[in-house]
């Protein structure tokens, strides 16, 4: 596993990454947000994996929409057997919108799946890594079946950028008012708390996910999950 000292989300040699708990990014988080810092000793670094290419990337985040991971997980693998084990532009642009139906996709997500290999290239995405957030959100949201949801998944699992924060992913949602008691769609809240973050927002994210993935957050209350020894 691989650690830069300057803390970044960083590859190793198997498309995995990693969030050491003592990289400066983490160490800006546990010092202020006392809370957080109580959820990431708890946790310890974390070890991440990256989609293979932007392009499967997308076409997962379409998919998922509105859809539970395993939901969404046996969907993504049907459609990666129909792509002949890659989902590509070339490979997914040769199916039929009924094709892609078949994976059980309602006809709208089929058809943005069919119009985002018509229209989107491996080179287009991996030009986006050379631009700013700003631009990389808006050329996304651009494109049909692409809204802000996708366009911070992409920007925060794909691109690893270090400050997306994803409010309107119901997931975040659940997991950070399980820590603070109170929503993150409220902009007060985001004020009091997520300003604290910047400009590392992702990383807050990503244990904030990371928590709800372990099954803390169905445990009971944060204030007994950090006391309990399990």
């Amino acid at each position: 596993m691989i650690r830069r000292p300057n803390g970044r989300i960083t590859s190793t040699a198997s498309t995995a990454t990693i969030i050491d708990i003592d990289s400066p990014p983490v160490a800006h988080l546990r010092e202020r947000d006392w809370r957080l810092a109580r959820l990431i000793e708890r946790i310890g670094s974390i070890e991440c994996h990256a989609s293979e290419s932007g392009f499967a990337n997308l076409a997962h985040s379409i998919i998922e929409q509105m859809l539970s991971t395993k939901v969404a997980a046996t969907m993504d693998a049907r459609l990666r057997d129909l792509c002949g084990g890659r989902i590509a532009p070339e490979t997914l642009g040769a199916l039929t919108v009924e094709e892609i139906r078949g994976i059980g996709v309602s006809k709208r997500k089929a058809e943005c799946l069919a119009n985002l290999a018509r229209t989107v290239t491996e080179r287009d995405l991996e030009a986006l890594a050379g631009e700013d957030d700003e631009t990389v959100h808006a050329w996304l949201t651009a494109l049909p079946g692409i809204g802000e949801w996708t366009a911070h998944m992409f920007m925060l699992f794909h691109l690893n950028r270090p400050d997306v924060l994803p409010v309107s992913d119901l997931t975040f949602r659940k997991s950070f008012e399980w820590l603070y008691g109170a929503p993150v769609t409220d902009a007060g809240v985001r004020t009091v708390v997520c300003d604290l973050w910047r400009p590392y927002c992702s990383y807050a994210a990503r244990y904030l996910y990371r928590a709800l993935d372990l099954g803390l957050v169905v445990r009971g209350s944060a204030r007994e999950v950090f006391n309990s020894n399990g």
